[in-house]
């Protein structure tokens, strides 16, 4: 660290965090040790490692989490008026616009599915739209259906529907006259297509153990035939429509590799074989056949000479994505339309038939967020642009491609919350940006709530988020820390915080939250952090490196089992996340992973109070990691806690639909009477 950051950390150290309200003096269940001997390149003893039960149906390990669930309800058993309070206060915020209705058209009728299974239809937009499926959500347990493909003469509807959490989904074909169920397919992935004579309905197998998407299948008439099979363990397969609707694409891909695949004749026909670093994706529009590819370095788009020429015609360039970074595009009748980030900031811009550029237009400057919403009508004119901020409402205008001139244009409405983006200089003299929103009459110096991701290349975008305004009315300034890792300034700022640099990814969250623990505008003793998944990482690392920084901290099912994950290629993801987190075979990897492995790192310290949340069904995280580092973690600490872990035991990585809202209100709960708000 820095001599200078140093000083700053000991000057602003936070002092004790204030006690939960009416926490029971009971102890915490015990985790008791269950050692493992972990193999691989360099084999280790894992104190913890004999909770794993790949079955998740073991009555001990289901005792103890459901006594871990116990006992942090008591624990926060104080904390409930104010939840509740939250949960109230959400139901009745503004939400801002909503998001427009997506209707498929088939059969000459337009059709919607519903949350809860239900299926709508409408033989127009002007129409009152009829059920045609009863909702199929069970009373209890998790309930999701993924995707759902109607076929073109409306009789028949496949859906892909998780009843775990797991994203192994099961493939239900229904007969929408007769109700009856014409056949089911387990263990698939969520992708779905009818062929385009209507024949037959492609569906995409997972592995088993690992659900790996590898296997394509086609039903017809009542039997399933295998038609291709990925070998390759790092790469996965997916389906897509193009825009025209002409063509149906069987894609393979690995982390930075593409192959693609026609399915018009029902057999896949190779476009263009796979090269390693060579990115392409396929749409078409009538006679022009463009191609998004990275083949000239930056991700870019091209048009190829036809269908055939995909692989040996020149392909034209058409729009370069050197200095910014391509997000999404659409294809029209006479237009492309291409959404894409520069500077963290969203941009838009509009090509002609023959690929002239004719409007370039600003969507967001700062801390705010733009993106192309939905599907299109091909023969459209005009383009629906959704925008929001982190203190402005959803919202949605229409752009006339043509003119370039913007629909439905809405004054701006005065708002008593206020959001910035800001630049903080990081530990080796990067900027780092950084999105706040607070509240503008509250004057008083302000809690901090630090969100952090840095993974994948994923932009943390700037929302609106109607939960997060209750925490700035009651004093709070939240922010994301846009850290390497991350999407939000390009590609080399992704992978300047991946493998081996990974430790970017914290020091520039600790960067950031020095720098915010300096400002006037923001009380030092109570600052917290919070991330979920690989941002649970990101905060669970932070949290080793500097355990006195932050007074509490939220985990939402984090990674903190770096090591043991990527040493199991049996696991689900681990072949595919090498090129993200490293590859233990090789040794300069293992040792950066071996350096940042939260699990692996625990210390004696004073750590914070911290809430951890878990899914067991969760085929992403699975439920063990988070068991093992609070087990861990509590063993190691030297602070007063509490240490609180919650376990779904009927969802996986996303939080069960029932009780999102009413876990979310646990958190914040928790924060703010951390911070000492108790209303």
């Amino acid at each position: 660290m820095h001599s200078l950051l140093l000083l700053a950390s000991l000057l602003a150290t936070p002092a004790p965090a204030a006690p939960l309200p009416e926490a029971t003096q009971e102890a915490a269940p015990l985790i008791p040790e269950r050692p493992l001997l972990m193999k691989g390149e360099i084999a280790r003893l894992d104190p913890y490692g004999g909770w794993r039960d790949d079955s998740r149906r073991a009555s001990e390990l289901l005792t103890l989490l459901r006594e871990q669930n116990r006992w942090t309800e008591q624990q926060l058993a104080g904390q409930q008026p104010l939840a509740k309070t939250l949960q109230a206060e959400w139901q009745t915020r503004e939400r801002g616009e909503p998001l427009p209705e997506e209707w498929l058209t088939e059969a000459g009728s337009q059709w919607r599915m519903a949350a809860d299974g239900s299926l709508w239809q409408r033989s127009d937009a002007g129409s009152a739209p009829r059920q045609r499926l009863a909702p199929r959500q069970p009373d209890q347990g998790y309930y999701e259906i993924a995707a759902w493909a109607l076929h073109p003469d409306g009789r028949l509807l496949a859906l892909a529907e998780d009843h775990r959490g797991d994203r192994d989904y099961r493939i239900t074909l229904l007969d929408l006259a007769s109700g009856e169920t014409l056949a089911s397919f387990p263990h698939r992935a969520s992708d779905l297509l009818w062929s385009l004579d209507g024949k037959a309905l492609y569906t995409v197998a997972n592995e088993r153990h690992t659900l790996r998407p590898w296997q394509l299948w086609a039903w017809q008439a009542g039997k399933e035939a295998l038609l291709h099979q990925e070998a390759d363990p790092a790469w996965l397969l997916s389906l897509y429509r193009t825009t025209d609707k002409r063509h149906l694409i069987l894609q393979s891909n690995n982390h930075d590799s593409s192959e693609q695949y026609l399915l018009d004749e029902g057999g896949p026909t190779l476009l263009k074989p796979r090269e390693s670093g060579l990115e392409y994706y396929l749409d078409t529009q009538g006679d022009r056949v463009h191609v998004k590819s990275n083949r000239d370095g930056a991700m870019g788009l091209y048009q190829a000479p036809s269908l055939a020429q995909v692989a040996s015609g020149p392909w034209q360039p058409l729009w370069s994505g050197e200095g910014r970074e391509l997000e999404k595009w659409r294809l029209f009748a006479h237009h492309t339309v291409l959404q894409y980030r520069k500077a963290g900031d969203d941009w838009l811009d509009v090509l002609d038939a023959g690929g002239k550029l004719t409007h370039s237009l600003a969507l967001t400057e700062g801390a705010g967020t733009a993106w192309i919403q939905g599907a299109h009508d091909p023969a459209s004119q005009q383009i629906l642009i959704r925008r929001q901020g982190m203190a402005e409402a959803p919202h949605q205008r229409w752009l006339d491609l043509a003119s370039g001139t913007w629909r439905q244009e809405q004054p701006a409405s005065s708002s008593p919350y206020q959001s910035e983006r800001r630049w903080v200089v990081g530990r080796d003299g990067v900027r780092v940006p950084v999105s706040l929103v607070w509240r503008k009459d509250i004057q008083a110096p302000k809690a901090l709530l630090l969100y952090g991701y840095g993974a994948y290349g994923t932009p943390m975008r700037p929302y609106y988020q109607p939960q997060v305004l209750s925490l700035l009315d009651r004093g709070f300034v939240y922010a994301i820390a846009h850290v390497r890792g991350g999407g939000l300034l390009g590609e080399m700022w992704y992978k300047e915080g991946r493998g081996q640099q990974k430790q970017h990814s914290v020091d520039d969250f600790l960067a950031v939250a020095e720098s915010l623990a300096r400002d006037p505008a923001i009380d030092p003793a109570r600052l917290f952090a919070m991330g979920g998944s690989a941002g649970g990482l990101l905060v669970a690392v932070a949290l080793n490196q500097a355990p006195t920084r932050f007074a509490g901290a939220v985990l939402q099912v984090p990674f903190v089992d770096l090591l043991g994950t990527m040493q199991d290629p049996e696991l689900p993801l681990t072949r595919q996340e090498y090129e993200e987190w490293g590859n233990p075979a090789i040794p300069a990897d293992y040792a950066a992973m071996r350096r940042l492995s939260p699990y692996d790192n625990l210390h004696a310290a004073p750590y914070p109070p911290l809430y951890v949340t878990a899914g067991l069904h969760d085929s992403q995280v699975p439920y063990w990691e988070p068991l093992k580092w609070l087990a861990r973690l509590r063993a190691h600490s030297t602070g007063a806690g509490p240490y609180l872990l919650h376990t779904e035991l009927e969802g996986g990585h996303l939080a069960n639909p029932r009780t999102a809202e009413l876990r979310a209100a646990r958190e914040y709960a928790f924060l703010l009477s951390l911070a000492g708000v108790r209303h």
